[in-house]
């Protein structure tokens, strides 16, 4: 990457300093130290995207023992401390709850998102392993579940009530699109440091066909958030005339072409309940408001330690019934909320530590985002587009229960690696005071 040039206004003279000359910061190293437990994290990365070989957990085996073998010191981020707290909690919740096995298989599984962060962050140390990892995860994204969707949806037709899926943790729809919103942040954050080639091209692409498969989905919860994604990244780019005019012709060509059923359901947003039926015939929509009713009542029965990590379908069954809850609700039902879902499962304090988990990665991202603005501004729009998708999924995780998805705790992890390779760069010395100069946007 040829060297980048700082902004005119990072080369001004202050008071008093005459002469200092704020200096360039060194062209990124591309070579990638193909270490052991990096190797075994992308085997992991690729098993668990693309279901395409049984090595998921042989991966994480070996990305173990490459801790071992690493000569660098281990590294337990505050994000890391968070999760195990969390995991804590919700061990905890395990002795209270009256669904013991669903409980502790879910907390199981939570342990291994525990050691995937472990494993993640010890893994990407340097900007070129983030760049290939990046890359790396688009490909797989884009080979697998982009490409399968697409074909489903144009070429067999095999949709849910018209709405595209592929398969595995991908038959969800909503899941589907909530995932998609992460990759698009990613290609996004790829393309905000690559210089024209291959790479850059492929970026271009994910960024014009993920949104198009997230409106495919026709989910209301991946609407908003892709909402939110495209009104915030435009916003950012107030003094690039060209970049601003190229996306708004792509959201607006987007809109032209997307499927007719997106606009109907999302109707379904602002409907009452007893108007639903014309606009959302497979009654989601209905189903999900009576789940929250139910969700509700489960609250306050369970305030503290909440019905278990993962066992909200089978405390549901329970309780619909009892509340004389519609039809629709009966059974055995997700939460259809991310923020109820953890709320029910593991009570008040569990949710708080919950968000506290994003929350931590998220403002180390962000002070590390405005100390880059006026020396590494590519670095600082790629910090924005990872926090932006973040956000997004958040945002459409009010529609769909995500936190048991292992695509948000290794966004997590990328976003707090980003990071950790910004801080490095602004403090060499003759470098001025950059928590002084940047602004707070």
């Amino acid at each position: 990457m040829s060297r980048l040039t700082l902004p005119q206004t990072a080369r001004r003279r202050e008071p008093g300093r005459e002469g200092v000359r704020t200096p360039a910061p060194p062209p990124p190293d591309r070579r990638v130290a193909w270490t052991f437990i990096y190797i075994a994290l992308l085997s992991y990365v690729f098993a668990v995207t693309t279901y395409k070989l049984p090595i998921g957990e042989a991966s994480m085996i070996a990305a173990l023992f490459g801790l071992l073998l690493q000569q660098e010191s281990l590294r337990l981020p505050a994000l890391l401390g968070w999760s195990v707290l969390f995991l804590g909690w919700c061990a905890l919740g395990y002795l209270e709850t009256a669904f013991r096995d669903a409980v502790w298989n879910n907390i199981i599984v939570l342990a291994k998102l525990c050691l995937i962060t472990l494993v993640a962050t010890n893994a990407l140390r340097s900007a070129a392993q983030v760049r290939f990892f990046m890359i790396f995860f688009l490909a797989c994204y884009a080979l697998f579940p982009v490409r399968g969707t697409l074909v489903n949806y144009f070429v067999y037709h095999e949709t849910i009530f018209g709405r595209a899926l592929w398969n595995y943790i991908y038959k969800n729809p909503n899941d589907l699109a909530a995932m998609t919103l992460l990759a698009l942040s990613i290609a996004a954050a790829v393309l905000a440091t690559e210089r024209p080639g291959w790479v850059r091209f492929c970026a271009l692409v994910g960024i014009a066909v993920l949104p198009m498969l997230i409106l495919m989905t026709q989910s209301r919860g991946g609407f908003i958030g892709l909402c939110v994604f495209a009104a915030l990244a435009l916003g950012g780019q107030r003094r690039r005339l060209r970049t601003t005019l190229t996306l708004a012709s792509l959201a607006l060509a987007l809109v032209a072409v997307a499927p007719s059923g997106v606009w109907t359901r999302v109707k379904g947003l602002s409907q009452v309940t007893e108007n639903l039926d014309r606009v959302d015939p497979e009654g989601s929509a209905k189903a999900r408001f009576e789940i929250w009713r139910v969700a509700m009542r489960i609250v306050g029965d369970h305030p503290w330690t909440g019905v278990g990590w993962g066992a909200y379908p089978l405390a549901h069954a329970h309780y619909a019934p009892l509340g004389g809850a519609d039809s629709s609700a009966l059974g055995l039902r997700d939460t259809h909320s991310t923020y109820l879902n953890v709320l029910a499962e593991t009570g008040y304090p569990g949710l708080l530590l919950f968000l506290v988990l994003i929350g931590v990665p998220v403002r180390e991202a962000e002070r590390a985002r405005r100390l880059c603005v006026r020396v590494q501004p590519r670095l600082a729009l790629q910090l924005r587009y990872l926090e932006l998708g973040l956000l997004a999924f958040l945002v459409a995780g009010v529609f769909g229960s995500f936190a048991k998805l292992w695509f948000l705790y290794l966004h997590l992890v990328l976003l707090w690696a980003v990071a950790q390779i910004a801080a490095p760069t602004l403090q060499p010395a003759g470098f001025l005071d950059q928590r002084r100069l940047a602004p707070r946007t």
